[in-house]
């Protein structure tokens, strides 16, 4: 290749001499490609369903805690297992469906991947501490 075709001439982009500037007419496949790993996928797929309010972030002693992620990425397009926690008290259906729609959206637009199924589970579901102190639940003696 030669320097006319992958590189403007300095003069014409501000840039020091010596320094190769990408030419914007080039034909973008010969530049190279782009492959996101499920890794990344699965991080984003996490902080998204962090997002929706009525999920919580719950640690784990050992493994990975809550929210988790798991992506199969093929080519262009993701599969997602997402597993939350959710608040005491909210409903699930309504909670599901929000964090399928924050994944996908937030997947699709930060990767450009094509996002053909969310599944979410939901695995456990947290008591707010101030909420139980102020009504009395969770003291009851259950024989």
């Amino acid at each position: 290749m030669s320097t006319s075709e992958s590189a403007a001439p300095p003069a014409a982009t501000g840039a020091p001499p010596g320094d190769r500037v990408p030419n914007p007419t080039a034909d973008s496949g010969r530049r190279g490609h782009l492959e996101i790993g499920s890794r990344v996928v699965e991080r984003i797929a996490q902080v998204a369903a962090r997002r929706v309010d009525e999920v919580v972030r719950q640690p784990a002693t050992f493994g990975s805690g809550l929210p988790n992620a798991t992506a199969k990425v093929a080519g262009q397009h993701v599969r997602l297992d997402v597993e939350v926690a959710v608040r005491w008290g909210r409903p699930l259906p309504q909670t599901a469906a929000a964090v399928r729609s924050q994944v996908a959206e937030q997947v699709s637009e930060l990767t450009g991947l094509v996002v053909d199924s969310v599944a979410v589970g939901i695995v456990a579901v947290a008591a707010d501490a101030p909420a139980q102190a102020a009504t009395g639940a969770g003291d009851e003696d259950v024989t």
